[in-house]
């Protein structure tokens, strides 16, 4: 099938908003959620907003929470299968070799810019490198998934820009002593996923919960499937030559298949012993995706040997203790990621040779909250954190694998010859560093109608520096139908290492190792600074009946000092054209340079009915974005005109509707888009240069629930059941150019899967 026009995107826009409504709460486990209306399942408690527990209308910010009858009747596998269906995210799959996927939260894009926690527990990255999302994020675990758009580092500190994704899991509320849980998936194109949870009650007040999932995608053969695109032909792999974008290569080491191989694999481990007051949570996951996404065949190798391993362990110990008014909760979490040394490229830019990374981080963090209730109108939240952090960024391209038995060392891709038999030695850099955080909440309600939020974070970073991030919220409900919120926030998104210290680019010698050049190399920034968001925000609630409401929200976020690529010799001044001695024609690094403006709204409809034993809720949010990329934070020292926004499509629209009969269930949900803005510049219009687009699309998801008894069930799940043809926007993507990337990044056709779920 043919991407969408823009035209027939735009009235699908217009009809499907008339006819389509929506809801998301938590459902009560101790009530039947049929039974319940929309504003009894929208009044439910959230933890993640001000790190307490509150009623939904209260919270001061947007919150969505998906829930555990939601996950079942969706099919959920992954986080990633969430995320498609959450309004004002933009999603990207499959298209860059380090991170698989890439989400444009409300214009602001990249997953590196929001923080995923597991009961309060940062399990991404905890330096911040951006990393994909798919199945190595567990959701078979989750009683609810609570999503918070918007700043949040007044609480959670660095990264919390667009906003928070907490996964809150399951306790073992049943009376049983032993509950299990198990599902297995298979699907089309070699897709497997398997997932066991086991919760085990010691005493009333001490239990043990144990989860694992894993799971194997070979991957759709995009070279048979898009037969007319040249770009994805593999016929080159047999005979050894590949005709790049700076001309034929053929690589000394052989194309281990002749065929096109992008497998991906994922497993995730979860572990938690609750003894009374006590709690202690142990979190790892692994993953795998190819390098080779983003690059067309003929510029990169799409072999299974050819690919980027990841993984994070998590382990925290809690303790809660309630005494009178005041309640202290303590926190002593160890963090440790992993880049694996066997991940390797072979592309454009390492001559088609393998080209070796590696990477590591831990970090260790203690903090102390105290929360204390003066009385009915007035509560306070506060408290402080201390980080030591130990890292190695991301190494440049090494001609082998690091032995991590021995010290760290490698030599530079390509530089062995004749007079260097080792190589160049690779230069690694070891950052040790703190961060001490401390903030302060206070939440008043003065009136019964009126609840005021205002809080800050001061963190003090012996890398990089201070920050302060202030947030204010006013809630008013002028009757019990209607809510109005009226937000401020303001964050940062620290620079990871692997961005201060990235180091790429390539070596050239003309008397075999004597000496050295290189044409161009990125190199460190140590100086490189924070990004910082300043987020304004409104929202009206209406409910227009119990079961059907509507919600209006409008937003403004400024985002200043940009990472950007520039010129050594004309921005830090820190190299002059040499690199440990060797000359260097070009030196490019990160520095702190632009900034952002994005604006935009959305209108969502909730609706909950029934037809006879049909029980459904139904929902739709139409959203609209838009901004701009200015070079400079002052306009008076802009050289070149502001640029419009990539990565969004401006019009976007989520629905869908869960049927609930007898002992089916069953789930459709849409995704309309319209036309994808790519980084490629096209006309200029009112002093802004506007963005070339790709068609946008519309894609369908449809899931199938059959309960055969109360603890056995079958279910089915059919992706882009339209079978569209669809493309999605990547990075560096310009329509008038021939480059290395395709003219918009290839996406799966219709993929099903079947399962069986085991509940005892």
């Amino acid at each position: 099938m043919k991407p969408l026009s823009n035209k027939y995107i735009y009235s699908c826009l217009v009809a499907l908003m008339l006819g389509i409504n929506s809801t998301y709460g938590q459902i009560d486990t101790t009530a039947n959620p049929d039974n319940i209306s929309l504003k009894e399942l929208l009044m439910t408690r959230v933890t993640t907003v001000s790190k307490t527990s509150q009623s939904l209308d209260i919270a001061p910010a947007t919150v969505m929470v998906i829930t555990r009858e939601q996950i079942r009747a969706r099919g959920y596998q992954s986080l990633l299968d969430v995320m498609y269906d959450l309004p004002d995210i933009k999603v990207d799959d499959k298209i860059y070799s380090v991170i698989r996927n890439t989400f444009t939260i409300r214009g602001t894009q990249g997953q590196e810019k929001f923080v995923i926690l597991l009961d309060g527990i940062r399990i991404n990255s905890p330096t911040g490198e951006a990393m994909p999302i798919m199945e190595n994020y567990p959701v078979n675990v989750a009683e609810q998934i609570e999503i918070v758009f918007g700043p949040a580092s007044a609480l959670y500190g660095a990264d919390a820009v667009s906003g928070v994704i907490n996964i809150i899991t399951k306790k073992n509320l049943s009376k049983k002593d032993i509950t299990v849980e198990a599902s297995s998936v298979a699907g089309t194109y070699g897709y497997t996923n398997n997932t066991l949870l086991i919760t085990k009650k010691i005493t009333d007040r001490a239990s043990i919960v144990v989860s694992g999932q894993y799971s194997y995608d070979k991957g759709v053969d995009y070279s048979s499937y898009y037969k007319d695109d040249s770009a994805l032909s593999v016929a080159s792999y047999n005979d050894g030559t590949l005709n790049s974008f700076y001309g034929p290569y053929t690589p000394v080491t052989p194309i281990s298949s002749g065929k096109y191989q992008a497998p991906l694999e994922a497993y995730n481990i979860y572990a938690s012993l609750r003894l009374s007051d006590f709690s202690f949570t142990f979190f790892r996951n692994d993953f795998t995706i190819p390098t080779s996404f983003g690059s067309n065949t003929s510029n990169a190798i799409y072999n299974k040997d050819v690919y980027m391993r990841q993984s994070i362990q998590v382990a925290d110990a809690n303790y809660k203790k309630t005494i009178g008014k005041i309640t202290s909760t303590s926190h002593l979490t160890s963090s440790q990621y992993n880049l694996h040394p066997g991940s390797n490229y072979r592309n454009l830019y390492t001559s088609m040779e393998r080209a070796y990374k590696y990477s590591f981080c831990s970090m260790v963090r203690g903090e102390e909250q105290l929360d204390y209730i003066y009385s009915d109108k007035l509560q306070f939240t506060g408290g402080i954190s201390l980080e030591r952090y130990s890292t190695l960024p991301q190494s440049t391209d090494l001609n082998d694998p690091v032995n991590t038995d021995d010290y760290i060392h490698g030599s530079y891709r390509g530089t062995k010859n004749y007079y260097s038999p080792d190589g160049l030695d690779a230069q690694f850099y070891f950052l040790k560093y703190t961060n001490v955080g401390t903030y302060l909440q206070a939440q008043y309600a003065p009136v019964k109608k009126i609840n005021i939020t205002l809080g800050a974070r001061y963190d003090i970073n012996s890398r990089y520096g201070k920050t302060f991030n202030p947030r204010v919220g006013i809630v008013y409900k002028p009757n019990e139908k209607t809510t109005i919120k009226a937000l401020y926030g303001r964050a940062f998104l620290a620079p990871t290492g692997s961005d201060s210290y990235a180091q790429y680019g390539s070596f050239d010698t003309q008397d075999s190792g004597k000496t050295f050049h290189s044409y161009f190399l990125h190199l460190p920034n140590p100086e490189l600074k924070p990004l910082i968001s300043k987020n304004a925000e409104m929202s009206i609630h209406q409910y227009l009946s119990n079961n059907f409401s509507i919600t209006l929200d409008g937003y403004f976020t400024s985002l200043s000092g940009l990472h950007a690529l520039a010129d050594d010799n004309t921005s830090t001044h820190l190299y002059n054209n040499s690199f440990k001695g060797i000359p260097v024609d070009y030196i490019e690094v990160f520095i702190n340079a632009g900034k952002q403006e994005n604006y935009g709204g959305s209108i969502q409809l909730n609706y909950k009915w029934s037809a006879g034993r049909i029980r459904a809720s139904s929902y739709a949010t139409l959203s609209y974005v838009n901004g701009k990329i200015n070079s400079a934070e002052k306009e008076s020292e802009e050289l070149v005109p502001d640029l419009a926004l990539e990565f969004i499509s401006p019009f976007m629209l989520h629905g869908g509707t869960d049927l609930k009969s007898g002992k089916f269930i069953f789930s459709t949900r849409f995704t309309l888009l319209s036309a994808q803005h790519i980084a490629g510049t096209a006309d200029t219009l009112n002093n802004i240069i506007q963005r070339q687009e790709i068609p946008g699309y519309i894609l369908m998801n449809l899931s199938l629930r059959y309960n055969i008894t109360k603890t056995i069930a079958v279910f089915a799940n059919v992706k882009n059941a339209l079978n569209q043809r669809y493309r999605n926007t990547s990075f560096n993507m310009d329509l008038n150019k021939d480059t290395d990337v395709f003219h918009g990044q290839p996406e799966d056709p219709m993929r099903i899967q079947a399962g069986i779920n085991v509940n005892l």
